[in-house]
């Protein structure tokens, strides 16, 4: 599907679940702190092309790093305000499903 990037990093990987076959769930990576992602796409370099491909949520064992990395990437317009609002629909529309968060009209006039 992708000669030249694993999956979690892959954007055509991701087009082919919301596209073809389409998947309108959570995507979750494995960790990325995995030695063959950090020493081959660097360690905040990996989270932010993982956001990029059409991940929802990243694991890693190595948060801080990479929350810099996505915080400095949307800061600078790399990773648009309107792509992290995709994933955070998605998550909290599970979060609904599952009954974690309940949402409450206000219908007061």
């Amino acid at each position: 599907m992708d000669e030249d990037n694993p999956a979690s990093l892959s954007n055509e990987a991701h087009r082919v679940l919301r596209e073809k076959l389409d998947f309108d769930g959570i995507i979750v990576t494995d960790d990325l702190a995995m030695d063959a992602i950090s020493k081959s796409y660097g360690v905040g370099e990996s989270a932010v092309l993982a956001i990029e491909a059409g991940n929802d949520l990243i694991c890693c064992s190595d948060i801080k790093d990479k929350y810099a990395a996505l915080m400095s990437a949307v800061n600078s317009g790399r990773i648009s305000e309107d792509r992290v609002d995709e994933s955070v629909v998605r998550i909290l529309k599970y979060k609904i499903e599952l009954g974690i968060i309940e949402i409450q009209a206000n219908y007061s006039k």
